[in-house]
C-alpha cells in the first residue's frame, strides 16, 4: 500500500475532520474520528477505502466513566469487539464506504 498519495492524504484528512460514520448513523454528535482501512481478507484494500470511526467504534475505547455495556447500549457495537455485530448494525464495508463518500462530498 505504501505512503498515501496527495489525494489519499486529502481524503484521510477530510475523514479526520468529519464525524464518526457509526455515530452519525445513530444521530449522535461525534468527535474527530480515527481512519479505519477497510479489508479484503486480512489485508488493507488501500488508502481510498477508508472510513472514519470514533475510538469506541474503532477500538472499543470506553470513556466518560461508562461500562462497556453502557457504551454498547448507547453507541452500538464496536468493530473491535466483533465485525459481525458491527456490520449487522451499521452495514457492510461497501455500505460504509458509500456512506463515508457521501459525507465527504457534504464536507466539501
Amino acid at each position: 500500500m505504501g505512503k498515501p498519495t496527495k489525494d489519499e492524504a486529502a481524503r484521510m484528512d477530510g475523514i479526520k475532520h468529519g464525524p464518526c460514520i457509526a455515530c452519525h448513523q445513530r444521530g449522535i454528535a461525534s468527535w474527530c474520528p480515527e481512519v479505519h482501512h477497510l479489508l479484503s481478507g486480512s489485508r488493507r484494500i488501500g488508502h481510498m477505502a477508508t472510513v472514519g470511526l470514533c475510538s469506541w467504534h474503532h477500538r472499543a475505547v470506553i470513556q466518560w466513566g461508562c461500562t462497556g455495556a453502557e457504551m454498547r447500549d448507547h453507541y452500538g457495537p464496536s468493530l473491535n469487539e466483533g465485525s459481525k455485530p458491527f456490520h449487522a448494525e451499521f452495514g457492510s464495508d461497501a455500505v460504509l464506504l458509500g456512506y463515508q463518500n457521501e459525507l465527504l462530498k457534504d464536507l466539501q
